[in-house]
């Protein structure tokens, strides 16, 4: 998937949002390694965690620390 790529001030943040499809997002956060592919332990839908969650799709990765590394949106 091609990308474009804005860092956001401070912290390290890093918004990727889909060159292909401009309703996917994935926001890099500080605890992210940085690596591509990074491998992920756990991702979990928010929906999953929220039975009447009525937003758009978002998912959170966590690696195999149990760390939140990043955060992807589907609108």
């Amino acid at each position: 998937m091609s990308e474009s790529e804005s860092k956001l001030n401070g912290g390290g943040f890093e918004l990727r949002v889909s060159e292909d499809d401009a309703d996917v997002a994935y926001l890099r956060l500080p605890s992210h390694p940085g690596t591509s592919p990074c491998k992920m332990s756990k991702s979990v839908r928010l929906r999953d965690l929220i039975g009447n969650y009525e937003g758009p799709d978002v998912v959170l990765d966590f690696d195999l620390r149990g760390v939140l590394v990043g955060i992807e949106v589907l609108a």
